[in-house]
Parts: structure tokens; sequence; C-alpha cells
């Protein structure tokens, strides 16, 4: 990679911009690979600029000296998008140009002048200079006298000086994507207090937390969650930091919402545990709004950011509690009882791992010696291992031949018995999850999880018997209609605690939602895990492409295009999810992320539709528009000449006919390495 940008790389952007590409011209050829060079530059800069601004965001860059026509052109660009939720029309620029030297802008993507939202920007924009609200330009004479890192901070600051923000362009070219309000409360949602803590609100109560919310974010602001109990700040926070940069409210109470706001904005003065009222909102979105210049300093150049999208925020000595929260008796703790359910590959087993470190594992450091020793018998006098952490919650996998003596009680086999005189002995054991509720109870004040992983392949009503009753949120000890029952084996009686979470996930590939036994579809609620092809910012698979010189396949529409097949030939349940393909954003592009890809294909994505289908290959064909492909791009071929392979097989005079016989079919390897294969999934469906 070259070090930096020379004055031949602006030469050549001069000389050869808007001409036809032709490899057999040496003297091209050069300006070509030279070209390429500026391309890596490019790339390190945006990078720089990216890890600076925008650490959430992401960089695109083609790196090629030619476009779509083959043309040399006379600029070299690269995309930032500064968050996930960025719309792809519009990104920062940074890049040199041949007749522009050094810019950094922000730019529409994709649109050309005739385009409504282009004529927009182009308006918004002005003149195409240094005057114009979110354009910078540094000479080449300048710019060369740089070092990169001497650019980037340019970069940074021209971009911090922008008149309009990237997210108040976006929108007043209502860009912006409309944001409703069950997507809205996803954002918190991902911590489960807060999930139980609105559960009790009132369509008032949500309607002014979505005003709220809103008004925040759409002023360049942060939300986040704090790592204790459910009260959620906004001001500004870094991502991967813990700490906020600052908090201008607090957003708390369980009785009823109350906020704090801790400067004073225009009209609105400090507010101590207000509550929070259509009024109080009406004033926030105002202050918000007229007083924006006076908020410089809290906002950064990019969209405010959601919960999700940063870390919690622990909550050490000194922090302002809410008291009323302790003593809140409709605080108690709901029980959660949840299915996370879709197609294989959804990423149900990755959410789980996610949310089970973050809710149900502590670390020794932080857990006292009494708490330990009640929970951890037998591993106490050990030691706390270095580093190691307290896990509330046991795993198990439901099987067909699982059963109530695993998972509640049973009898089991007394190994270490008098075996001279020929008895065996048996001993009533706990199962696991009456392991787990005891110690649930020795610590009411955390939570435990049971996490069960292919619940459905298990005899659900065999494997809870009675418990079945005793896991609904309103039967557990203590809830109001509390209920316990006694244990056939051990004769005790029995409960499940209310700080006990049942977690499952369900593979709907093996077996539908809707044969689920009808008692525990009742007492689970079921979060869908479906397959995600969306090619937008935030999406697992948003922007990923295999850049083969002139051919690009696009796997998001790979993956959209065969699961709408799917589900005409099949049904939704048996889509193919997109974590087969998440992977390959990790392998460098070109041909080693096409060898990946072919990977993928070969070995896990034609026998699955093989184990879906039951061998049926011509709907496999289907699939993958084999049926609408150029012979050599087929993954599966159809025999030819069906009157004389039976003729070989079978003698002339076999008497069969050729319509009723079963077609043959084969894999063509060759296939898996010629890109219009993989292309031709999509383009001949459009």
């Amino acid at each position: 990679m070259a070090d930096y940008f020379t004055s031949d790389h602006f030469k050549q952007l001069n000389q050869w911009k808007g001409q036809k590409r032709d490899e057999s011209n040496p003297e091209q050829n050069r300006a070509y690979e030279e070209l390429k060079k500026a391309y890596e530059v490019t790339e390190a800069w945006a990078n720089k600029v990216k890890a600076e601004l925008f650490p959430e965001g992401r960089m695109e860059i083609r790196k090629r000296p030619t476009n779509q026509g083959n043309n040399f052109t006379g600029y070299n660009w690269a995309k930032i998008y500064p968050s996930s939720e960025a719309p792809k029309e519009l990104a920062y620029t940074v890049g040199i140009d041949a007749n522009d030297g050094f810019v950094v802008k922000i730019d529409t993507v994709g649109l050309d002048d005739s385009n409504a939202t282009r004529k927009a920007y182009l308006a918004l924009r002005g003149t195409y200079d240094n005057t114009s609200p979110f354009v910078a330009k540094l000479p080449t004479a300048d710019g060369m006298e740089r070092s990169l890192d001497q650019l980037v901070t340019w970069s940074v600051e021209a971009i911090r000086n922008f008149k309009l923000r990237y997210d108040e362009v976006v929108t007043k070219l209502s860009l912006g994507k409309i944001l409703s309000d069950e997507d809205l409360l996803k954002h918190f949602d991902g911590k489960p207090a807060f999930r139980t803590f609105r559960t009790s609100w009132s369509p008032q109560d949500k309607a002014l937390f979505y005003r709220l919310a809103r008004a925040v974010h759409m002023a360049g602001m942060d939300w986040w969650h704090m790592n204790k109990g459910v009260q959620v700040r906004f001001g500004r926070k870094n991502p991967g930091g813990e700490r906020a940069v600052g908090v201008l409210g607090v957003v708390r109470g369980t009785r009823t919402r109350k906020l704090s706001w801790t400067r004073d904005v225009g009209a609105l003065p400090k507010l101590h545990r207000e509550p929070l009222t259509e009024e109080l909102v009406s004033r926030i979105e105002a202050a918000l709004s007229a007083e924006h210049d006076s908020l410089v300093d809290w906002l950064v150049k990019r969209p405010g950011l959601w919960p999700d999208q940063l870390r919690e925020e622990p909550i050490e000595h000194g922090d302002d509690f809410d008291e009323d929260e302790t003593a809140d008796p409709d605080a108690v703790r709901s029980p959660i009882n949840r299915i996370y359910y879709g197609p294989p590959g959804t990423g149900k087993t990755y959410k789980l791992s996610k949310l089970i470190k973050r809710e149900y594992e502590q670390t020794m450091t932080s857990v006292s010696k009494e708490t330990w020793k009640n929970q951890l018998v037998g591993e106490y006098a050990a030691g706390p291992a270095s580093g190691g952490h307290i896990k509330r919650y046991s795993f198990v996998t439901f099987h067909q031949s699982y059963g109530y003596e695993e998972f509640v009680e049973g009898l089991r086999p007394v190994l270490d018995g008098d075996a001279e005189t020929g008895e065996i002995q048996y001993e009533i054991r706990a199962g696991v999850f009456k392991d787990l509720c005891r110690k649930a109870r020795s610590a009411p004040d955390q939570k435990f999880a049971m996490v069960i992983d292919e619940i459905n392949r298990g005899n659900i009503s065999k494997i809870f018997g009675e418990l079945i009753t005793l896991i609904e949120p309103d039967k557990r000890e203590g809830a109001v209609n509390a209920v316990s029952v006694t244990l056939p084996y051990s004769g005790e009686r029995f409960s499940v605690p209310a700080n006990v979470d049942i977690i499952g996930t369900m593979n709907t590939a093996d077996r539908s939602l809707a044969l689920l036994d009808t008692a525990l579809r009742r007492r689970f609620e079921f979060e869908p895990m479906m397959p995600d092809a969306r090619d937008e910012p935030g999406a697992p698979l948003a922007g990923l492409r295999v850049n083969l010189g002139e051919q690009v396949i696009d796997v998001p529409r790979i993956l959209d295009v065969i699961n709408q097949r799917i589900e005409v030939l099949y049904d939704r349940d048996h889509c193919i999810g997109h974590a087969y393909f998440t992977a390959l954003e990790q392998v460098p592009d070109g041909d080693e992320r096409f060898k990946a890809l072919k990977q993928v294909f070969k070995t896990r994505i034609l026998p699955l539709l093989e184990e879906y289908f039951f061998e049926d290959w011509q709907k496999i064909r289907l699939v993958l528009a084999d049926n609408q492909k150029f012979p050599t791009a087929r993954f599966v071929v159809e025999g030819q000449d069906q009157e004389d392979e039976l003729a070989r097989l079978f003698g002339s005079d076999h008497g069969m006919d050729s319509y009723s016989t079963k077609r043959r079919y084969a894999v063509q390897d060759d296939a898996f390495s010629n890109p219009d294969a993989y292309i031709g999934i999509y383009t001949l469906s459009t």
C-alpha cells in the first residue's frame, strides 16, 4: 500500500477521466494500478475518520479506478455511513478529485441528477465549495503537504464544523425510516427488566414515552440503560464506553414515570423527578427544537443512538438512585417464559447466548462469600477461579427420550452400593429444574434461567408433568394465585420461584409452531427469529457482496429470492437463515470470499435443500433458478435423452413410457466455481 497520495495520482485522474479502459494500452494499465494504490490510501483515510467520529458506523469503498461502464473516473472516493440506521442513499464521503483536490462532504449515493431527492439535495447543498453547509475542500497543493494523520485531523474538524448534521440532512430530504412505535420499543426491550417495567404502562404512558424518545433521538442525542434497575438516560454517550459523556435527562419510576432534567435549556429549567406529563413533553420538544445551538456541546455529528446500540452504564456509589423503586409493591418482577423460534440459521442460539451472559452471569469478585457458599456447595472450599463467573442458569437440550425424571426428579441407581449383595439400590434424585429452583430460593434478589434448547423436540407433557401449571407467572411462589403440588417421588411440596425464567429455542424446520402442545403455547411468549435478507444499514448481510472483476455477486438478493421460492414451494418455516452467510463478511473480498461462498453452497445450502424437499430435484432446481440459467451455470442438471438412457439400462424392448419413469438428476460440480450460477439465482427472477 502507498503511504500517501502522490502528485502522480492527481495527474492520472486528470489524464484519463472519462476514457474507456483499454487493457492493451500499457500506459493505461500503469495508471490503473497506480490509482488502485491511491484507493488504498483513501480506504485508510476513511477508516481513521470513521474510527474517530462514527465507531458504530461502516465504511464502503469500491477500489476500482473505473466505473460500471469501464470508463476511468476523475475521482477516488470512500463512503462512511455514520450508524447502522443510516439510509443507504446518503453518506459522508472522503476522497480526492481531479478538479477539487481533497474533499469531505455529505453526498447522495446512487441517485442521478434527475432524481427528485437528488434535486432536493443539490438545492440544500448550494454552491459546491467551502460555503456549503456540508462540503469542505482542501486544495491539492495544501493537502499534499500533510501527512495521512494530519489529513484525518482536518477531515474530522471539517465534519464537526458542518452547519448541517447528517441526521438533519436526512430529515430535510425525507430519507429517514419512519420508526413505528413497536420498532422504537424494540430498541429498549433488549433489557428484560425494561420490558417487564413497561407492561404496566397505560396507552397514555406509552404515547408520552414515544414522543420523548423520538424528540431526543431527532435532536441527535443518545439513549441508554443503566446496568441496574430500569431507569433510562439520554444525552451523549460514546459507543463502547461504559460512562456517559453527559447526561441531559433521566426517566425513572415504577408507579409513575418521572423525569429529571440536568441543565437549563432555554425556557426549560432544571427539573428533579417531575411526573412525565403531556405538558412537560411538549416543553421538552420545544426546547430541543428552539435551543439547538445551546446544546452543540452535547451533540455528535451522527444520528442519536438507541440503548441496543450502546453499552449499559454501571451504577456506582453516589449515583442518583430512585428510592421509590425499591419500596414500590408494583415493582415485583414478573418471570419470563419465552421461546425464540424460527428456521435454522437465524441466530436463535447467538441471541440466547448474549442474553444469558448479560442477564444470568455474575463475576466472582462481585459475589459475597455467603452467597457463594449457599449456591456453590462443593465448589466453595476450592476457592474462586481467577476471572470466573457464577452462572445463574442451567442448560438442557430436549429430545425424544428426555423425561420428567431428568427434569424434575426421579429414581436413580446408586453406583457406590454393595455390589456383592446382588441388590440394586435406588435413590430419589432432583432433576435439573428442581435443583435450579433450590438455588433460586437461596438468592431471591437474583435472576435465574432454565435454558432449554430444541424445546419442541421433547414430549412437553411428559417432561413438565404437573409443573406445566406451576410455571405460569401468576402461579409462582409469592404470586396472587400461587400454587404448589406434591411431587410423586419425594412427596415434597413444590412450587416454582418467581425469579426463575424459562427460555427456550425452537427450530421450526423440525416442527411447526402450530403442532406445539397447546398448554405450552398458552404459557409462553413466542419471539420470532426469521431470516433477515435486508440490504440496509444494521442488517446482518448489509452490503455483503463478492466482487470478481466485472462480476458482482449480491449475497442478500440470493438469500431473499431463495427464501421467496421456498415459501411458495414448501412453507415459511423452512426458509434458510442469514447466519449461513454472515461468516463471509470476515473473509477478504474477491477470490477468497468466492471460495468461501462455494463451500457454503456445496456443503450447507444444497444438502439442506435436499433434506427439505426429500430429494425432489425438480423443486430444488426451481429454488436455485437452474431451469432459467445457461447449462454451465446450473447446480443441478436433468438427464438428457431419457429414451436412450432407458434403452441402455433395460434394452430396446423395455416397454416403458419415458414420461412415466423417474427423471434422473445430477449435481454439476463445475457450476459451484461459476459466478453466473449464483448471479443467475436472482437476475432472471425480476
